[in-house]
């Protein structure tokens, strides 16, 4: 399939991650956008704060980035990933989302997998916990600038994966 079929697939896929309402640390309850992460007690780090709850923006939206992006995350990954196992089964596509806050700090990650086929999928655990943790490891995001102003974002990275190893990371 194509790169950009692939991302526009992904794109949709990943927008209806989650929906509903949450209460925010004293904040009335408000509904989510389609995409967005609500925090989750039993997952999320209950330190790491959001400047603005009710704004946080899309990936698409601002230059929120890591340092040099694509060249640094492809190096960070190839040089600390190791699959612990490696058969055709292991085949497809792991996102992993997240936010960015007004500081650069992360948390809020969630998986998303799919198989070769774009169908729901579990990855071995011993490849989405291991990717899911160097995520969670890296340090120098960059927050979202709008009209010169900071705001908390969300990211993801995609692995597209052959038999455990990563084929490419997206976008």
């Amino acid at each position: 399939m194509k790169p950009f079929l692939t991302i526009l697939l992904l794109t949709v896929t990943l927008g209806g991650f989650a929906q509903g309402t949450f209460n925010y640390k004293g904040v009335d309850s408000f509904p989510l956008n389609t995409g967005d992460i609500a925090f989750n007690a039993t997952l999320d780090d209950s330190t790491f704060s959001l400047c603005n709850p009710r704004t946080v923006f899309q990936y698409y939206n601002t230059d929120s980035y890591y340092k040099q992006h694509k060249r640094e995350i492809e190096h960070y990954f190839k040089s600390h990933y190791h699959p612990t196992i490696q058969t055709a089964r292991e085949t497809g596509y792991l996102t992993i989302r997240f936010i960015i806050n007004c500081k650069g700090q992360t948390d809020r990650f969630r998986l998303y997998e799919l198989n070769a086929d774009y169908q729901p999928y579990q990855f071995d655990t011993g490849i989405s916990s291991q990717l899911l943790k160097l995520t969670k490891e890296l340090r120098g995001w960059q927050p979202a600038v709008y009209k010169n102003k900071i705001y908390d974002s969300y990211q993801y990275i995609t692995f597209k994966l052959t038999k455990g190893a990563i084929e490419c990371i997206l976008p």
